[in-house]
């Protein structure tokens, strides 16, 4: 190669240099950044756990200004804590006002499985420090009969105020199942709720508009079971409430 050529060369390389450093500088900007718009959170609403004691599940609700949030775990020899990892979205303003769900999709139940199961050790918020009582999926009641077009789903939000429970953790181990009529398929659906708490409740949840509501206290547990479909008869209802059993 000629004095010419490598003299040429030496620019073209400097440059590339340049321009790598410059690409590093903005993927690090860019990572801060997202670090930026990551926050955690306590878990407010109820939990279950699975019959091996290694799986969590929780609902959650979240805004449109965030992606899904994460159920993290962190495991010690004594203690399980827990707490919901949040990611708003890449350049929203940090002052944005985010209100409401993120549609359809802004409300599920979410799960992280441990390396080994809860067994012994407490289970607490990571966040408020609060001790969770999880409610053990072996003792939950299930319909033995169900309207046709009803099926299990992850959306947890059943009929009535979505600040009560299961966004809102009870006193004492609880759960709610909510089933739905025709998912996503528009008009016509409906939803139907059976929540489980341990212990006798002194108070009663409200019916729901254009819906029915059914509670009740048998083996250790309270059972209140919802509906909000204007296409379900009183009957239809009854015989839902008559045959759940745990």
């Amino acid at each position: 190669m000629s004095h010419n050529g490598r003299r040429r060369l030496r620019p073209r390389t400097a440059w590339a240099a340049v321009a790598s450093a410059c690409l590093i500088t903005v993927v690090a900007g860019w990572a801060l950044r997202d670090r930026s718009h990551t926050y955690d959170t306590s878990v407010p609403g109820d939990v279950l756990i699975s019959a091996d004691g290694r799986t969590l599940t929780t609902p959650v609700i979240w805004t449109g200004c965030e992606d899904e949030p994460r159920l993290v775990a962190h495991e010690s020899a004594r203690t399980v804590s827990l707490e919901l990892a949040h990611q708003r979205h890449a350049g929203l303003p940090e002052n944005a006002v985010c209100v409401g769900s993120g549609g359809e999709g802004g409300q599920r139940l979410l799960t992280t499985t441990l390396d080994r199961p809860l067994g012994a050790r407490t289970l607490s918020d990571a966040v408020s420090h609060d001790t969770i009582s999880p409610f053990e999926a072996t003792h939950l009641a299930h319909p033995r009969y169900l309207p046709k077009g009803y099926t299990p789903s992850d959306r947890p939000l059943g009929p009535g105020d979505i600040t009560t429970p299961p966004y809102r953790r009870t006193r004492t181990p609880s759960w709610t199942v909510t089933y739905l009529r025709n998912p996503g398929q528009g008009g016509g659906t409906g939803s139907l709720s059976i929540t489980q708490t341990t212990g006798r409740l002194t108070h009663r949840p409200g019916t729901p508009p254009g819906g029915w509501s059914l509670t009740w206290y048998a083996a250790g547990y309270t059972i209140s079971v919802q509906a909000a479909d204007r296409q379900l008869t009183e009957d239809e209802f009854r015989e839902v409430a008559d045959h759940v059993s745990p």
